[in-house]
């Protein structure tokens, strides 16, 4: 199912609430290809698929603006706030109508810790590793437009697609429920045109020089886990997530090469 109107204006209604912030909030998650698409002037190949959660990444040290907090701002807006997990836990903010679930993460620094820190005053966020790589590596898109009578005309960052894809193969291990959606954006992004099968590697092998020389052959492993040379369970994944016309068998053969040319690219010295 691809990407509704409902859900397209609890996005909008989102960033109108937090524009304060949207210099200093990174839009991660399953909206950064739909981003991409609608706004960025990617050209893409394949359907979107639906998302509805908006995660957020976020500094460990998130300035105030002016009086107002993010946890201010959506409260205010008419967002209801959830604790997730035991004590310690991240924030979610949830709205009903139209239905929306925003979630933070920031950096985990140093050995794994509380699950969740302070980043600003009410606001806790999600401490995972990789999130550097997204803060890190952004670009900018514009969104205007008007959904459902909701007008949104602002700057919202996003990672860069292969700094997207760099984090998205790291935690395929630790996301193994959603592993089905976040191997279908990988896939998305990379096989949206000719260049962006050969930039997005070689920008890859550009952004590993500024982390652990550990995560980036864990990246690779990770995604030959789901695509190695023979059988693997990514074909089967992905196509579960595929909407478009292509026959089943032939999308499989054709995911399994685009996959295959990502991580031969990858291993490339």
């Amino acid at each position: 199912m691809e990407v509704s109107e409902t859900d397209l204006l609890s996005l909008h209604r989102a960033l109108n609430v937090l524009k304060p912030y949207l210099g200093e909030i990174i839009l991660v998650g399953g909206w950064v290809p739909f981003l991409y698409r609608k706004y960025g002037s990617m050209p893409f190949r394949h359907p979107s698929i639906r998302t509805t959660d908006i995660d957020m990444a976020v500094p460990r040290d998130l300035p105030e603006q002016g009086q107002a907090t993010v946890d201010g701002l959506l409260i205010a807006a008419g967002y209801n706030v959830e604790i997730v997990g035991s004590y310690g836990g991240a924030v979610k903010y949830e709205l009903a109508t139209p239905p929306t679930e925003i979630e933070f993460i920031t950096p985990e620094v140093g050995r794994a810790g509380q699950p969740s820190i302070t980043v600003q005053a009410g606001l806790r966020a999600q401490a995972l590793r990789y999130v550097d790589i997204l803060l890190d590596n952004t670009r900018q898109i514009t969104v205007r437009d008007s959904v459902g009578g909701q007008q949104v005309d602002c700057v919202v960052k996003v990672p860069t697609p292969a700094a997207f894809i760099y984090q998205k193969a790291l935690t395929l291990m630790q996301r193994r429920s959603k592993a089905a959606k976040d191997l279908y954006y990988i896939f998305d992004l990379v096989d949206s045109s000719p260049e962006m099968q050969m930039t997005i590697p070689a920008d890859m092998k550009t952004i590993k020089a500024n982390y652990s020389a550990r995560w980036f052959s864990s990246a690779i492993r990770h995604l030959e886990n789901y695509f190695p040379e023979d059988g693997g369970r990514g074909p089967a994944l992905i196509a579960e997530q595929y909407t478009g016309n292509m026959p089943a068998a032939t999308f499989r053969v054709y995911v399994r090469r685009v996959f295959r040319d990502l991580i031969n690219k990858l291993r490339e010295s």
